[in-house]
């Protein structure tokens, strides 16, 4: 938050201190205080404003509408959140429910405004998913307004949200995945695809790959970041998009992966081509160390690969199959080669093997059937039960 001092004609002073932007318009949000006094008594004065204004405490309970909670929550959980996620509390925020609640005061929010948020939502043909993200941000923002004293209860916490459907996962087989790689061949993206396939990554991992994470000797890929978008808001209150690399959100998400034949030798003869593009290009290339570049060293932006998939996927016949139904394919194959779990969950970097079961158990067919051969084939020559005579 930033503050200015200026001086009034009957020797009183002005202060005015940022409080962020409005979450429809974009437009910047600014305090005022009139305080007569000395100029250090103002600047004391504006330094309290700010501190207030970071906490929450400079709105006045009874006054504050939805909206200005909402600019001032953002803010706030900017700087504890992801940038896309934040992106997508905004997105949220400005499409469903700001042009419903935003003007009405908290004193008088209730369960009734929010249900008519998500039977809104759902009217107009949101998925249940984006429902219920909508819901769990408004929540969120509404129990940080209780935290501030803004409202004594979250009226929140009386809706019932509708429940998560699992998502139908379109899940490409071997030859499936053997069909986009063929459809690749020749172009940028083949070797990119090549090694999403044997390796499960996901977007952001894969272009985040950087040399020093590949060991070429033992097949060994280990990730450490995720490429993605940054959006920095500047203090006219427009907007800026960088490329940035993040951290895993957790240490399951920072992990090793030992690749395939096929994968491996991909990324051999990948290195030499771009190792002899950079020479060719001299003070032209970029040198970020990535493994996968837009063609002078730069990274290749997350949804430049995401659309150039969709033309591979309709040239491979596969219409309909995302970049991400890719990780799927990895991870379900794996399971119906045999590979444990556990394993196969490491790999993926789920949280933890019973998430990995409790996505793909269901939609990997075989799996059931498998498991039940296996006790057969291991108790199956066991001789029919006898039972008890009813002498």
């Amino acid at each position: 938050m930033s503050g200015y001092i200026r001086k009034r004609s009957d020797g009183s002073w002005t202060i005015e201190a940022s409080a962020g932007f409005d979450p429809v318009s974009g437009r910047r949000q600014r305090t005022y205080r009139t305080i007569r006094g000395t100029k250090k008594e103002a600047t004391r004065a504006l330094a309290a404003l700010v501190a207030q204004i970071d906490n929450g405490t400079d709105l006045e309970p009874g006054r504050v509408k939805y909206a200005q909670l909402a600019e001032r929550w953002l803010s706030h959980a900017g700087t504890r959140v992801r940038a896309t996620t934040l992106t997508r509390y905004e997105q949220l925020l400005r499409l469903h429910v700001i042009p419903r609640i935003g003007a009405l005061p908290l004193a008088r929010l209730r369960p009734a405004h929010l249900q008519w948020v998500i039977d809104a939502m759902v009217e107009a043909g949101q998925s249940p998913r984006s429902i219920i993200q909508a819901y769990r941000v408004v929540s969120s923002s509404l129990r940080q307004a209780r935290r501030w004293q803004l409202i004594a209860t979250n009226p929140a916490e009386a809706i019932q949200p509708p429940r998560a459907s699992r998502p139908n996962l379109q899940i490409p087989d071997a030859a499936d995945l053997s069909r986009l790689l063929n459809a690749s061949e020749g172009s940028v993206y083949e070797v990119p695809l090549t090694l999403a396939v044997a390796s499960g990554l996901r977007r952001g991992e894969l272009l985040a790959l950087r040399w020093r994470d590949v060991d070429l000797d033992t097949g060994r890929i280990t990730v450490n970041a995720s490429l993605q978008w940054h959006k920095r808001r500047q203090r006219d209150g427009s907007s800026t998009k960088e490329l940035v690399l993040v951290e895993p959100k957790t240490d399951r998400a920072r992990r090793g992966i030992s690749l395939p034949r096929f994968g491996l030798e991909a990324l051999k003869a990948h290195r030499r081509a771009q190792n002899e593009r950079r020479l060719a290009l001299g003070e032209a290339w970029i040198d970020k160390g990535f493994v996968f570049d837009r063609g002078d060293g730069r990274p290749i932006e997350p949804d430049t690969f995401g659309h150039a998939f969709v033309r591979i996927a309709s040239k491979a016949g596969l219409k309909g199959v995302r970049l991400h139904d890719v990780r799927h394919g990895y991870a379900s194959t794996l399971l119906h080669q045999g590979v444990h779990p556990k394993v196969a969950s490491e790999a993926l970097g789920h949280a933890s093997v019973a998430f990995t079961l409790d996505i793909y158990s269901h939609v990997v067919p075989g799996l059931q059937e498998a498991a039940a051969q296996a006790l057969d084939d291991a108790l199956g020559n066991r001789s029919a039960v006898k039972l008890p005579s009813s002498e």
